[in-house]
């Protein structure tokens, strides 16, 4: 498969972790926009006190490297006993629909 894999990364912090987990993820954002295949690695605050990564990979392949990333195992070693439950991950593809260039992320 070589279209844009689209990922989104769900981190539910305990209360007393949150500064910590928000620390780490901020740190590593950027070292992670040098990864090869990276289109686009984006970090939101909801409003449930969740963390949550958007992110997009040229291919399924750039993303399974980055999972096998130094950054990623220094996440999933720091946030280890500091989430309320596992990080929820979903690995999508887009579906365009509509025609007026809306119905679908643009990369880049």
């Amino acid at each position: 498969m070589t279209e844009i894999c689209t990922v989104i990364a769900v981190f539910s912090p305990k209360p007393e972790h949150y500064k910590e987990v928000y620390d780490l993820l901020l740190r590593i954002t950027p070292v992670v926009h040098e990864e090869p295949g990276c289109e686009f690695y984006t970090m939101h605050e909801d409003v449930e006190g969740r963390i949550i990564q958007i992110e997009a990979w040229t291919s399924k392949q750039h993303w399974v490297d980055h999972i096998e990333a130094p950054t990623v195992k220094e996440i999933l070693s720091t946030v280890e006993g500091k989430l309320t439950k596992d990080i929820e991950v979903f690995e999508m593809y887009n579906v365009p629909a509509g025609s007026s260039g809306k119905g679908s992320l643009r990369q880049g």
